[in-house]
C-alpha cells in the first residue's frame, strides 16, 4: 500500500509500506519498521517515478487511528462495502472503475491481463471517467431550468467531489482543471483550447505538490493528452483512407496516438511493449465505458436500497466480460514482448522524432506509400525474426542478473534456461538477447537466487515445460504452484537433455532429493560437437568442491566451468579443478553483494591452475559460441580496467 511517511507531525514524503494486514485510507498508524533505498531495478524506478521516496517493511504496528472521516469518504466506503472488491475479481474492477480503489485489482491476476493489452488506463480515474460524469450531470441538468452559468458551477462541484471520491489521483485532476478550464472560457463567450488547458492543469498540479512531475501517472496522462491534442485529427485523417468507419477510424486514431507518446515513458520503466494494445482498446473500451456509466447508475442505487442488491449483476457482469477480453488479448502469442531499454539506447526516442517530423512536414502520406513502407518493415521485421527464433547460432550465455544464476543455452529454434534469477531482471537479460520463447526452464534447486524470476518469465515467454531434479517438484514453492506452471518432469543422473545439437548428461546430485540445499543442485555436463566445432562446459548451480570431488571424474577435461554458489570459497578446490582442467571458468554474481562473491579464494585458485576468468559483474552477459578455431567468448561489455 501507498502511505505518507511524518516525523513529528511533519510530513516527509509517500512510501511504499508493506504490512500484513491492508490498512484503509486516512487510517494513521504508528510503527517500527526497516526502511529500504530504492535501486535501480525496474520495480523500484517505477515506485520512485510514482513520487515515492523508499519501501518501509513494517515489523510492528504500535498504534493504530482511524481519522475522522469526510462526508465524501464515508459515502465512498459505503459504495465500498455494497461492491464488496475482495469477494472477486469482477467486484475488484467494479471498485477500481467506479470509485478509484484498485488495492484488490493490482492483486488480481485480471491486473496482469490489463497491464498486457494496454488497458489500464481505462481503469484509472481520468478525463474519460470525468467526461461521462459530467454527460450524466448534463442529461440531469437538461431536465431542469437551470440556468447555463449555475450549471457549470453545479457541474464543477460534482465533479471535483468525485475527483476526491476516487482518490484525487493526478491524472483525474490533471482533467479537473482542464475541464474547468474549458467551461469558464465557454462562459465568458470564448473558444476553449485544449493545449492550454492542459498547461494549467500542469501548472496548478506543480504549484501544488511539485513532487508530482515523478508519478508516472502524470506523466502519461499529460504526455498522451498533449499528443492527442496535437496528433488526433492528422491520424483520424490517415486512418480514415482505409475506408474504415469513422467510428472505429476515430477510437483507432486515439489509441494510436496515446500509444505513441507513452512508449518512450513506459517502455524504460516496465521493459515492455504490447502490440495488441490497439485492437484490445478497440475492443475493451466500449465494454469499460458500458461498465463505468451502469456502475455510476447502480452502485449508488443499491448502496441506498440494500433489497435491489440483485441490480448489481448488471455491471458485475459487465465486469466479468470485460475481464475475459482482457485475459483473451493477453492470451494471443506475443500480444506483449520484452524489451531491454538499455539496448535500445537513444532509439526509444524514435516515437517524438516522428512525432515532431510530422508535426512540421503535416503532409499525409498517400496509403501505396504507406503500404509499401509497412510491407518492407514487416518483411525485414519476420527475416530477423526468423533469423533469432529458427536459426540462431549454437551458443552458451551466463546471463548478468544481479546476485542471482540464469544461463541460456540455445541452437537454432531449441532453448533452455538453467534457473531463472531472482526477479524481473531476467525477463531483461532474456529480451536484450532475442529470445522469442522457451522450451524448458530446468531450476537447479529450489534457492530463491535461482527460481524467483520464473514468475516474471512465464508471465512475458511461451515456456514449455519445468525441468527439477528427481524428487524436488514436491517442494516446489507455494506461489509457483499457484501460478499454473508448465509441466513438470524430473531428471536423475545419466538422463540427457537435448537443446539443438547441445546434449546436457545429469551427473548430479546422484540420488533423489528435496532440492532445498545447496548439495541438491542438478550438475549439466554439456557438450556441442558438430562439423569439427565444439564446446564442453560444467554448469554446477550452487553445488560446492565437495560434491565436485565425486563427480568430476566422470565429466573429464571440459573447456568452461560455471562455478558454483557464485564462486564462493568453497566453490573450488585444487582436486576437482585439476581434474577438469578448465580453460575458462565463469562467476555469476551481482554487484556490491553482501557474500563477498566471487570470492578471492575462488579467483586465486582459478588463476593457480592457468584457467581465466570472468564474472558478471565485469562483464555483463557472457556469450560462448562453438567454433573452428575454438570458442568464440564474447561479452556484454568491456572489463573495467
Amino acid at each position: 500500500m501507498n502511505a505518507t511517511a511524518a516525523c513529528d507531525g511533519e510530513a516527509l514524503g509517500e512510501v511504499s509500506l508493506s504490512a500484513d494486514e491492508a490498512c484503509e485510507e486516512s487510517v494513521v498508524v504508528n510503527v517500527v519498521g526497516r526502511l529500504r533505498s530504492f535501486t535501480n531495478d525496474p520495480w523500484d524506478r517505477s515506485s520512485y517515478m510514482a513520487g515515492q521516496l523508499a519501501e518501509v517493511d513494517v515489523v510492528r504496528v504500535r498504534s493504530r487511528a482511524e481519522a475522522a472521516p469526510s462526508a465524501i469518504w464515508s459515502v465512498r466506503q459505503a459504495m465500498l462495502r455494497t461492491i464488496a472488491p475482495t469477494e472477486s475479481e469482477s467486484r475488484a474492477l467494479l471498485a477500481g472503475i467506479v470509485c478509484g480503489r484498485t488495492t484488490e485489482l493490482s492483486q488480481a491476476r485480471a491486473n496482469e491481463a490489463f497491464a498486457q493489452t494496454g488497458t489500464s488506463h481505462l481503469v484509472a480515474v481520468s478525463g474519460g471517467h470525468l467526461a461521462l460524469v459530467s454527460a450524466l450531470v448534463v442529461q440531469l441538468a437538461s431536465l431542469t431550468r437551470v440556468r447555463p452559468a449555475a450549471r457549470t458551477i453545479v457541474l464543477l462541484a460534482l465533479m471535483s467531489c468525485y475527483v476526491v471520491f476516487t482518490g484525487s489521483a493526478p491524472s483525474a485532476v490533471r482533467s479537473l482543471v482542464m475541464v474547468a478550464a474549458s467551461l469558464m472560457t465557454r462562459l465568458g463567450g470564448r473558444r476553449g483550447h485544449g493545449v492550454s488547458g492542459l498547461a494549467l492543469a500542469v501548472i496548478v498540479l506543480v504549484l501544488q505538490q511539485p513532487g508530482v512531475v515523478y508519478d508516472l501517472g502524470f506523466q502519461l496522462s499529460a504526455v498522451s493528452v498533449l499528443f492527442i491534442h496535437l496528433f488526433v485529427g492528422y491520424t483520424e485523417a490517415f486512418v480514415g483512407q482505409t475506408h474504415l468507419p469513422v467510428s472505429v477510424a476515430s477510437a483507432l486514431a486515439i489509441t494510436l496516438v496515446a500509444q505513441l507518446a507513452t512508449v518512450p515513458i513506459t517502455v524504460p520503466v516496465f521493459g515492455e511493449l504490447s502490440l495488441i494494445a490497439p485492437i484490445a482498446n478497440l475492443i475493451l473500451g466500449p465494454l469499460m465505458t458500458g461498465l463505468l456509466i451502469c456502475g455510476l447508475i447502480v452502485v449508488p442505487i443499491v448502496t441506498l436500497v440494500p433489497a435491489l442488491g440483485a441490480l448489481l449483476a448488471v455491471p458485475l457482469a459487465l465486469a466479468q466480460l470485460s475481464i475475459f477480453v482482457a485475459e483473451a488479448c493477453a492470451a494471443v502469442p506475443y500480444a506483449a514482448i520484452s524489451v531491454d531499454p538499455d539496448s535500445l539506447g537513444h532509439a526509444v526516442w524514435l516515437p517524438y522524432v516522428l512525432a515532431v517530423a510530422v508535426y512540421v512536414c503535416w503532409k499525409l502520406p498517400s496509403m501505396r506509400t504507406v503500404a509499401l513502407v509497412s510491407s518492407a518493415c514487416a518483411i525485414a521485421l519476420a527475416v530477423h525474426v526468423t533469423r533469432i527464433g529458427w536459426f540462431a547460432p549454437p551458443s552458451l550465455t551466463v546471463l548478468d542478473v544481479g546476485q542471482a544464476d540464469a544461463i541460456l543455452v540455445r541452437d537454432g529454434a531449441s532453448t533452455l534456461l538453467v534457473d531463472a534469477g531472482v526477479d524481473d531482471a531476467v525477463v531483461a537479460a532474456l529480451a536484450r538477447n532475442e529470445v522469442l520463447r522457451l522450451d524448458a526452464v530446468l531450476i537447479t534447486h529450489w534457492d530463491r537466487d535461482h527460481w524467483g524470476g520464473l514468475p516474471a518469465i512465464l508471465s512475458a515467454y511461451p515456456v514449455g515445460r519445468l525441468i527439477v531434479a528427481e524428487g524436488a517438484s514436491d517442494a516446489m514453492p507455494g506461489e509457483l504452484a499457484e501460478l499454473n506452471p508448465p509441466p513438470i518432469s524430473e531428471v536423475s543422473v545419466g538422463e540427457t537433455l537435448r537443446i539443438g545439437s547441445f546434449v546436457a548428461e545429469v551427473v548430479w546430485p546422484e540420488d533423489e532429493v528435496e532440492g532445498t540445499e545447496n548439495a541438491d543442485s542438478l550438475v549439466l555436463d554439456l557438450t556441442y560437437q558438430v562439423d569439427g566445432t565444439s564446446l564442453h562446459a560444467l554448469l554446477t548451480g550452487d553445488s560446492e568442491a565437495d560434491q565436485a570431488d565425486r563427480y568430476a571424474a566422470s565429466v573429464g577435461d571440459i573447456d568452461v566451468l560455471k562455478l558454483g554458489h557464485h564462486g564462493s570459497a568453497a566453490s573450488t578446490d585444487a582436486s576437482m579443478l585439476n581434474t577438469l582442467d578448465p580453460e575458462l571458468c565463469i562467476a555469476s554474481a551481482g554487484e556490491g553483494n553482501a557474500y563477498g562473491h566471487p570470492s578471492d579464494e575462488a579467483v586465486e585458485a582459478v588463476q593457480s591452475v592457468g584457467s581465466a576468468f570472468l564474472c558478471t559483474i565485469d562483464v555483463g552477459d557472457i556469450s560462448l559460441e562453438p567454433d573452428a578455431e575454438g570458442i568464440r567468448v564474447r561479452t556484454q561489455r568491456q572489463r573495467a580496467a
